[in-house]
């Protein structure tokens, strides 16, 4: 409650990204940079993408601080953006 009140970010309320928003940011970046790179790739392929990507991200100490360093509204900014460079821009 005292953080409706009082403003969420000033008292250190804002809600973090849960690991399962995190490993759908990670799904959503890797269908952007393969549309980026072939825009007629198949679900097949960006789906091939994203399996060695979470493989990869199991062992990635930056992938572990995802939830810990991103809030749940750059997470909602980040999955509605159109491009890398957008998704880019609301995790920074």
């Amino acid at each position: 409650m005292l953080c409706l009140v009082a403003g969420a970010s000033f008292f250190g309320c804002t809600r973090r990204a849960t690991l399962a928003e995190c490993s759908a940011l990670l799904d959503r970046y890797v269908e952007l940079l393969v549309r980026e790179r072939d825009p007629k790739a198949n679900e097949s392929e960006i789906g091939r993408q994203q399996s060695a990507t979470r493989e990869k991200a199991v062992h990635d100490p930056s992938f572990a601080s995802c939830p810990k360093e991103v809030s749940a509204q750059a997470a909602r900014c980040a999955m509605g953006a159109p491009n890398v460079d957008e998704f880019e821009k609301c995790l920074e």
